[in-house]
Parts: structure tokens; C-alpha cells; sequence
């Protein structure tokens, strides 16, 4: 009987040691796919493409396997709930690929607010990321510099503000890494000082005047925190001021530069809102000829600003250069509704994190995305894809996790 005992004891423990280590090798290959992702971001689309598929089926697949907690707060209720009036205006309208990127980042979402951060190797994924970064700054520098290009694009991002805004959403994380000790010092130190440096030469004005008011916040929030789990030290206040006179130097020096696009655009001031008033009203006016549904994405750049404002300089846009304006014209009420709701929900959810890296992170470039939305489409692919990621990470803090 005593025998009988101990080998079903034995049987016992070895599956829970089989079952153990192939959690740990799911876990394993998740984050290696998460690496690549993140890498390839600003890189490459097609590796993204390929990589962020089985990266969300796996992601699933261990959620399923290991039962872990999947309960949703209103926060993702709402964001499922947009995702879902996204994909009913792109049907209506016919626009099927577009309802592709918000479910792709949606689902991103769910994948890693499943998982909780305690199963993310997160120091990988910023090296993954500032490598990536790195390697298409790099690249941006050289054909604007030494190719004649005009514009300061990262390859993969594309165009010239959605590049300034990707820079400013990694600027922002590597500002918390480096506080709470997410990475190494002076690869956060590297990364702030070359994003900066990507917001700058992208001469995008809305991300350059939004610098003072990101370090004022990130200062204000991480000096008052009361867990900070830093440990202040003399090395840690002189590493501080020596980024503090480096991005003061680099601002001077990139305006120096021969990048005619800077000191233009500089220079215009607040100038370009006598263009984009036009397009607001005409992104208006479309919405109440189609209220519930929109006219789906595609549509927009056939919208005539000329129909309402004979005398405007751009009769047409690519979009509405305003978040909430560019969803209710071309996805509708109810879909612009649950992002408003989503949004509100997350600022109150991420200020009682702020204390926490990711809280701080993610309440950063919620705030910093909704303000530049103000002027500009910020929920494109790859920086939904970012924010996301870092969402569902911050979110996962109330999920009883560590982070």
C-alpha cells in the first residue's frame, strides 16, 4: 500500500515537473516573438507581420493552458468595444483591410493583460527595442543627411509626424526605465538622448513643444513618488544633470544642422492651425452627413474641403489631423464614443498607478497622445501596437502583479 503511495506521489510530481518546464519553454519562445516584434517595429513590416500572429495565437494558447485570471475591468471592456464598432464601420463600408491594425493591437492587448507582467521579460524587450530604434535612426539620419531627403522618416513607421510620435512614445518609456532601474542606465541613457534627438530632426512642432511638458510631468510624478524604487544615490543625481545638459546641447546643435525642415517649421509657429481649421470642419460636416457608421478610412482623402470652404489651401487630406474628428468622420459615433470612454477610464486608472514605472509610462503617453491628437492622427499601426503593449502592462499592476 506504502508503495502504491509513493509511486503515485512520484507520478504526481513528475508531471508537475513536465508541466512546469513546458510552461517555462511556452513562456520562453512568447518572449523571444515579443523581442523580434518590438525589434522589427520601426523596421520592418513584413517581419512584424509574420511575427505578431503566432505571437498572439501562443499568447492565447498559454492564457488557455495555464488558466490564468482573465477578468476585464471597464478599461477593456470599452477598448473591446471600439475595436468592435472599428470592424462593423469598415464592413458597412466596405474597407475590410482597414479594421486589420486596431484588432491586431486590441488583441495584443488582451494577450499580454492575460499574461500579467510577471511573465514578460521586459529588460529584453527595451534591448530589443532600442535596438530596433537605433538601427532606423540610423538609417533616417543618413538619408536625410547624406541621400537628400527631405523628410526624417524611420523605415517601417513612414511618415515624417507618425516617425516624431513613435520617438516620443520611447522617449517617454526609457525615461521611467531609467528611473525605476528597468534597463541599464546608460542604455536608457542612450535611447533618451537619441529619441529626443528623433523628435527634434523630425521637426514636428506639436512633439517639440510637448518636450518641456513631458520632462515637467515625468519629473513632477517621479520625484513624488514614495516607492520609488531607485534608491537616490549622487551617481544617480549627476547621471540626471548630465542628460539634462546633453539634450540642451543636442537641441542646439540639431537646429545647426542643415535641415531646412527644422528652422521652417520652427518658424511657422502655430501657423499651421489656419490650414487644419479647414480640414476640422470639413471632417465635421462629414460626420453629420454619415453619424452612425462614417465613411470608412479609405474615403477620407476624397473628401472635398472645398464643398464647405471654397478658399481653403488643401481641398483634400489624408485625415482629419484630429483623433476624435477622424473617427467620427470615418468610423462614427459609436466607435469615437468608446475610445472618449476608454480614454477616461485609462487616465484615471494609470494616475492611481503612477507610482509604478509602467503606471507612469503608460499615463504619459496617454496624456502625450490624446494632446497631440488634438492636431494629428497618433493611433497609427505601430505606435498602436506600442501603446498597447504598454497599457496591458500597466494594467496587469492591478491584477496583483509586481511590475
Amino acid at each position: 500500500m506504502k508503495q502504491a503511495t509513493f509511486s503515485q506521489s512520484s507520478l504526481e510530481k513528475t508531471a508537475n515537473l513536465e508541466n512546469s518546464k513546458a510552461k517555462i519553454t511556452l513562456i520562453s519562445i512568447f518572449n523571444a516573438l515579443l523581442c523580434v516584434l518590438f525589434f522589427a517595429l520601426p523596421l520592418s513590416e513584413s517581419v512584424k507581420q509574420i511575427t505578431l500572429y503566432p505571437l498572439i495565437v501562443l499568447g492565447f494558447y498559454i492564457i488557455w493552458r495555464q488558466k490564468l485570471s482573465f477578468k476585464l475591468d471597464m478599461l477593456g471592456i470599452f477598448l473591446i468595444a471600439y475595436a468592435g464598432f472599428f470592424a462593423l464601420s469598415a464592413l458597412i463600408n466596405a474597407q475590410i483591410k482597414y479594421m486589420l491594425d486596431p484588432i491586431r493591437s486590441v488583441t495584443l492587448f488582451l494577450v499580454i493583460y492575460g499574461l500579467g507582467a510577471k511573465n514578460i521579460r521586459l529588460n529584453f524587450v527595451l534591448y530589443c527595442l532600442f535596438g530596433g530604434y537605433l538601427i532606423a535612426f540610423i538609417m533616417a539620419s543618413y538619408k536625410v543627411f547624406f541621400a537628400g531627403a527631405e523628410l526624417f522618416e524611420l523605415k517601417s513607421i513612414g511618415y515624417v509626424n507618425t516617425s516624431a510620435i513613435y520617438s516620443l512614445f520611447i522617449l517617454s518609456i526609457f525615461l521611467c526605465a531609467f528611473w525605476w532601474r528597468l534597463a541599464s542606465r546608460w542604455l536608457c541613457t542612450a535611447s533618451i538622448l537619441l529619441s529626443f534627438s528623433g523628435v527634434v530632426l523630425s521637426a514636428s512642432r506639436t512633439c517639440i513643444y510637448l518636450l518641456p511638458l513631458l520632462f515637467l510631468l515625468f519629473g513632477f510624478f517621479a520625484l513624488n513618488s514614495s516607492k520609488n524604487e531607485s534608491k537616490f544615490s549622487w551617481e544617480h543625481l549627476f547621471i540626471i544633470f548630465g542628460v539634462i545638459i546633453a539634450l540642451a546641447l543636442l537641441a542646439f546643435l540639431l537646429t545647426l544642422l542643415p535641415h531646412e525642415r527644422i528652422a521652417y517649421k520652427i518658424s511657422l509657429g502655430s501657423g499651421f492651425l489656419s490650414t487644419r481649421l479647414y480640414i476640422f470642419g470639413s471632417a465635421f460636416y462629414t460626420w453629420l452627413e454619415h453619424p452612425f457608421f462614417g465613411i470608412g478610412g479609405a474615403e477620407f482623402l476624397n473628401v472635398d474641403n472645398s464643398i464647405w470652404y471654397p478658399n481653403s489651401p488643401e481641398p483634400h487630406a489624408p485625415h482629419a489631423h484630429n483623433t476624435i474628428l477622424h473617427l467620427l468622420s470615418t468610423t462614427g459615433i459609436f466607435s469615437a464614443l468608446c475610445y472618449i470612454i476608454f480614454c477616461l477610464f485609462g487616465l484615471v486608472k494609470f494616475f492611481k498607478a503612477r507610482k509604478s514605472a509602467l503606471g507612469l509610462c503608460a499615463l504619459l503617453i496617454l496624456v502625450l497622445g490624446n494632446i497631440i491628437g488634438l492636431v494629428e492622427l497618433q493611433f497609427h499601426s505601430e505606435n498602436l501596437l506600442l501603446t498597447m503593449f504598454i497599457f496591458a502592462l500597466a494594467c496587469s499592476c492591478f491584477k496583483g502583479q509586481k511590475v
